[in-house]
């Protein structure tokens, strides 16, 4: 079972440690304790440690706050015949909080496109404010028309 580790906010990983990305394709509403119930973004990310074991990591990204609410397995270091066990678990945790799943096949990627993933994905970078969308922006855009619209109609 994954737990919350609040000690970690993201995880620093080179290019090279990252054996498996998988993301969510959708954001379900997802309450975690302490927090306001949103749309969260999630990801799974397998990493090589420097010993030769692996570690898998689930991640949830809060758009409303921009942190990050990282799960860690019990077994935090794993060897390579119990890897898929523990990747299947944390699928069926990121699945039983209503994602549905796309393994970006991340070690197939050219390096320049692994480099553009780990920028993307917030699990791999400091916290960040969180930032209006471009949909809300362009929302607030059309409202603040109609409204001088209506007002220059008097």
């Amino acid at each position: 079972m994954f737990t919350p580790d609040p000690s970690i906010q993201f995880v620093p990983a080179t290019r090279d440690q990252v054996v498996a990305v998988i993301e969510g394709i959708n954001q379900p509403q997802v309450s975690i304790p302490g927090k306001a119930p949103q749309g969260v973004s999630g990801h799974l990310c397998g990493l090589r440690n420097a010993n030769g074991t692996f570690s898998i990591f689930v991640a949830l990204h809060l758009s409303k706050t921009g942190e990050n609410v990282v799960y860690l397995h019990p077994r935090r270091q794993v060897t390579a015949d119990e890897y898929r066990e523990v990747q299947d678990e944390g699928l069926h945790f990121l699945e039983s909080m209503g994602f549905m799943l796309d393994n970006l096949n991340y070690r197939n990627m050219a390096p320049a496109m692994q480099e553009a993933t780990l920028k993307r994905i917030p699990l791999f970078s400091p916290p960040r404010p969180p930032s209006a969308s471009p949909a809300a922006a362009d929302g607030a855009a059309a409202e603040a028309v109609r409204v001088a619209r209506l007002l220059a109609s008097f």
